[in-house]
């Protein structure tokens, strides 16, 4: 490697991690069982297995007992050579042996199903090896009839000398990608070296956490279990989430990526109208890998890279008259100036790949437009969307906004109190501004004041640390979004409805009227209070849970009545019901259609008089809320203003709502709204969710310090 600054090394020379993905080679693992194999008639396992003599045999009959169920056997057994000399003492010492496998497939089954009876013999031995501390040390890096992974704790340097394999003259191979890992801000671990079978991944994805909560909703919606081994990297959890595209969804490989990180579309960009639609129809239900970004991917036949869609991290590409290349830094591998056809740079969202069954490269946007030939897209997208504007407005009398006399009351009733308005609401209906501060309101108010009311003060925003800077949410508008899709996703519901397409989650009053009226998509309102008991907390405590139990049961049962739209109000508050603190009823809530199989049927839409600060709308959002009316902002406007300036000074408080939102996305590097929405991306701030009831609500919340418990809030 010309430059190996790219992976990390401690002190004593010990590498993060390195290694190399390559096309299983015809020739050396013929000459391995003295057979004549053909390419797709056999496959290889590469496993992590503890150096204990005892283990060894556990993992190997674990191994085979779990292929024989899927009706295929191993021809050898074979722990990968390696020369120890090549690393130091210290390095030797952190390296795990590699044993392989060689299996032949059954000449009474076609080479599809062959693949699938690897990919679940894979699964169920990952459902053990994951979460039971007997195999500690088994770890998969690859099982596949097209390709091995080699790797270790190894500098870049090492691989090649270090795989003995790898210098045997009848290694021959048309295709190989190769990583060395610099592990940011977690240890270095030899299972969470790259690559994996599908990917290399240089960057960090700062949606993970979002991610992996969508991949769990994914795995109970299908009845399943999302398997997630210990410490594993973004990097890992995006080569599992590519391994499930391909083998359960079977997307192609080129298909999927450009899926799951999609170039940025929405803001002019200069795409054809197919691939648009496209790239808007694969939005509506795509959970998008958002952050920093350098991939390689290959399934074997095809072999690629693709950039964010920001362009936060390089990509330089050379092609030969033998060779296509792709790499960090331009001058990692040096070829002859005669030989050199072209050199080049993958743009921001950009994409390359090479296909080996067609012997051709293709490039960004050739890649875009033959995947929108593959179907209609424009059509399908018609038939899937309807935008809120085309609904029409809905009739103003049923939200007139008039001066009332208790406004007092209800302010205390929503929690919110006089310096809400002075330092938070005010300035943003005046000015179209939020009032300066440092960090804005990402950080969250005080916890330990009992005056400040509302459940939004426990919680405050986290931010991208390290390698990873925020990003400029005014330079890099063009690749950022608060466009959000309500109702039912597609590919997950037998929803016969659309989705109504909105450019921002902040609803004013008639498009929240326009939604409650049409009649595209099922819509039903649910009231978020309970009955209060003036004398006794233990009372309210179990009115409170109680409602909660209720309304969430209730979602539920509605969700799976086909009601895309689930609108949580808590306007029906009087002298014997209290609006139940809104963060908690939207976790609970997306908690409880997670757990139930129905999260991908509904959206949640909140009426909530408790939201007023960006603060407030980022907590509703990062809980699982898909839009807001933010109830309390129109009757502080009415009482301020006249009626005739409501919605210009509701316009404003879009504005500075806006720019702070994309502000707060940028300050952790998301570029989409969607992203944010139900990713949580927020630490404890004095609230106790290791409490029972509060752990059940906000289970990925983890409290370091402990803090005020239910009965407190």
């Amino acid at each position: 490697c010309t430059i190996p600054h790219r992976g990390g090394m401690n002190s004593q020379g010990v590498g993060d991690g390195a290694g190399i993905n390559i096309d299983l080679s015809v020739k050396f693992f013929s000459s391995l069982i003295n057979k004549d194999l053909e390419k797709d008639q056999f496959a290889v396992g590469n496993f992590f297995i503890p150096h204990n003599p005892k283990s060894i045999d556990k993992c190997k009959d674990l191994i085979s007992s779990n292929l024989n169920d899927n009706g295929l056997n191993i021809e050898l057994w074979r722990k990968v050579p390696t020369n120890d000399n090549v690393v130091n003492k210290h390095s030797l010492k952190e390296q795990q042996q590699i044993f392989q496998f060689i299996i032949l497939k059954p000449q009474e089954i076609p080479c599809g199903t062959f693949e699938e009876k690897l990919h679940l013999a894979l699964i169920n031995i990952k459902k053990i090896i994951y979460y039971e501390d007997t195999y500690a040390g088994l770890f998969p890096l690859s099982l596949s009839t097209k390709v091995q992974v080699l790797k270790g704790r190894l500098n870049s340097g090492e691989v090649i000398k270090y795989f003995k394999d790898l210098s045997n003259t009848k290694m021959e191979v048309s295709m190989l990608f190769f990583h060395t890992r610099f592990s940011t801000n977690t240890a270095p671990a030899t299972s969470m070296a790259q690559p994996f079978q599908f990917i290399a991944h240089n960057g960090e994805l700062n949606t993970d956490k979002k991610n992996r909560l969508s991949e769990d909703a994914i795995a109970k919606y299908n009845n399943k279990t999302f398997l997630m081994p210990e410490g594993q990297s973004d990097s890992s959890r995006l080569d599992q989430t590519v391994f499930r595209r391909i083998h359960e969804d079977k997307l192609d490989i080129v298909k999927a990526i450009v899926a799951m990180m999609p170039p940025a579309w929405e803001k002019n960009q200069p795409y054809s109208d197919n691939v648009k639609a496209m790239l808007e129809y694969f939005s509506l239900y795509e959970e998008k890998n958002d952050g920093p970004a350098a991939l390689i991917f290959s399934d074997g036949n095809k072999i690629g890279a693709r950039l964010d869609r920001l362009g936060l991290r390089p990509l330089r590409s050379i092609e030969t008259d033998e060779y296509i290349a792709v790499m960090s830094e331009a001058g990692q591998i040096k070829f002859p100036n005669n030989k050199v056809v072209s050199r080049g740079r993958i743009e921001a969202g950009g994409m390359i790949y090479y296909d080996h069954n067609e012997k051709k490269l293709f490039k960004s946007n050739e890649i875009l437009e033959n995947l929108a030939r593959e179907l209609n897209y424009k059509e399908i997208l018609e038939k899937a969307i309807i935008r809120i504007d085309s609904l029409g407005k809905a009739k103003p009398s049923s939200f007139i906004h008039q001066k009332q006399d208790n406004v007092i009351q209800k302010n205390i009733a929503y929690y919110i109190n006089q310096e809400s308005f002075k330092f938070l609401l005010d300035p943003m209906i005046q000015n179209g501004i939020e009032k300066i501060s440092a960090m804005g309101y990402g950080v969250a108010t005080n916890a330990l004041y009992g005056s400040e009311g509302g459940v939004s003060k426990y919680f405050s925003q986290r931010f991208a640390q390290v390698t990873n800077p925020p990003l400029d949410s005014l330079r890099e508008t063009d690749g950022m979004t608060l466009r959000v899709s309500l109702g039912a996703k597609p590919n997950f519901t037998n929803n016969k409805y659309k989705q109504i397409v909105i450019n921002s989650p902040i609803l004013d009053r008639f498009q929240l009227e326009t939604i409650k009226q049409q009649q595209e998509i099922k819509v039903i309102s649910i009231q978020c209070v309970y009955n209060i008991n003036l004398h006794s907390d233990k009372k309210n405590e179990i009115s409170i849970k109680k409602s909660i139990k209720e309304i969430s049961q209730e979602i539920v049962t509605r969700a799976k009545e086909d009601y895309g739209l689930i609108i949580l109000s808590d306007s029906g508050i009087s002298k014997t019901k209290a609006a139940i603190p809104i963060q908690l009823i939207i976790a609970a809530c997306n908690q409880s259609l997670i757990e139930n199989r129905a999260r991908f049927n509904s959206s949640l839409i909140i009426e909530s008089g408790q939201i007023i600060s960006t603060h407030d709308l980022c907590t509703a959002l990062g809980f699982g809320a898909s839009a807001i009316m933010p109830k309390s902002v129109y009757d502080r406007i009415t009482h301020l203003y006249d009626n005739n300036e409501i919605d210009h000074r509701f316009e404003l408080y879009k504005k500075a709502a806006h720019k702070s939102l994309l502000k707060i996305m940028g300050k952790f590097g998301i570029c989409t709204i969607e992203s944010y929405i139900g990713g949580e991306f927020f630490e404890s701030n004095f609230l106790d969710t290791n409490e029972d009831y509060l752990k059940e609500i906000f289970p990925n919340i983890s409290s370091p310090v402990g803090g005020a418990q239910f009965r407190d809030i």
